[in-house]
């Protein structure tokens, strides 16, 4: 299995790392990929931001571009810390059976369900700036803000189901004796998630629901 430094979303092109998120090492994965779809996301706050009236002033569009600036860096990195947990889940997996693989899975399960819920977050804490940009932004800029949103919906889906998919797992091999801990509290994850996701789909339909007027009034 290739080490999570060799995959590094800094040190390669885009071309090179979806060229490895294609083969089946699993390193990177579905968590890394929800990270470069933030990132995604946050590179197109950024632009529709800059094309925004006040976006060199003291303006909301200004700190909403500072924040997208940010947020575009922050989901790098977590891309690449998800690649590190991907290895080491996929490392757990392939043990000898016994109490040792059960621990280290457990234990991989965690630090997934941990990274892929940071990468949530953070998602999900985008969603109102992008609701600022297709309600105060440049119009002529709504296409990107629909990308942007797509790529938005991309990474909390993605994240939601990773958390889930660890959780569950690590339910499966934790022994019944051990408390839970922290897991508990991934399960509130889960439900800000959801309701990211609704606020998305919300969205989305109001912005197609104005394009489509605009077309009728053309």
């Amino acid at each position: 299995m290739e080490k999570p430094e060799s995959v590094s979303t800094q040190q390669l092109t885009v071309a090179q790392w979806t060229e490895k998120l294609s083969q089946t090492t699993g390193v990177p994965g579905g968590g890394a990929g929800s990270g470069v779809m933030l990132s995604v996301a946050a590179a197109l706050i950024c632009m529709a931001a800059g094309y925004s009236e006040d976006a060199e002033a003291e303006g909301e569009a200004g700190r909403i571009r500072r924040r997208g600036q940010i947020l575009r860096n922050e989901s790098l990195q977590l891309a690449d810390e998800d690649a590190a947990c991907s290895a080491s889940f996929g490392a757990a997996f392939h043990a000898p059976a016994g109490a040792a693989r059960s621990a280290a899975i457990c234990g991989a399960a965690l630090q997934a369900a941990r990274s892929s819920a940071a990468i949530g977050k953070r998602a999900a804490a985008a969603v109102d700036d992008i609701r600022w940009l297709a309600e105060y932004g440049n119009q002529a800029l709504v296409a990107d803000v629909v990308v942007a949103l797509g790529a938005l919906r991309a990474s909390i889906s993605g994240c939601r189901a990773n958390v889930c998919f660890d959780l569950s797992t690590l339910q499966a091999h934790r022994d019944s004796g051990q408390p839970e801990g922290e897991a508990a509290g991934l399960y509130g994850t889960i439900e800000q998630l959801d309701r990211a996701l609704a606020s998305i789909d919300k969205l989305s339909a109001d912005i197609d629901a104005r394009i489509r007027e605009r077309l009728s009034d053309d």
